[in-house]
């Protein structure tokens, strides 16, 4: 169920909500000592308070497919958020 009313506004860290590419290729642990996963995150502004929220995180790129039919939840992530104000 789409939820975007209910989301508001975003904003997004790194401001243009992507991956730096410097993090690939990965080449392990003893090649990439000091290697740190990337990590893009959101922050919802002015979220509706006391009412379930489906929310769903995408990632796009050339390498996942859009839709599978083998795999429905490739690159994506969905859940339910929950903000209870103190009121």
């Amino acid at each position: 169920r789409d939820d975007s009313d209910k989301i508001g506004e975003m904003a997004y860290f790194p401001s243009n909500a992507t991956f730096d590419l410097m993090y690939y290729p990965y080449y392990g642990k003893k090649a990439q000592v000091n290697y740190s996963q990337p990590l893009v995150a959101v922050k919802f502004l002015n979220i509706t308070v006391n009412q379930d929220i489906n929310i769903e995180c995408k990632i796009n790129a050339n390498n996942i497919p859009i839709g599978s039919e083998r795999d429905k939840f490739a690159g994506r992530v969905s859940f339910k958020l929950r903000i209870n104000s103190d009121n």
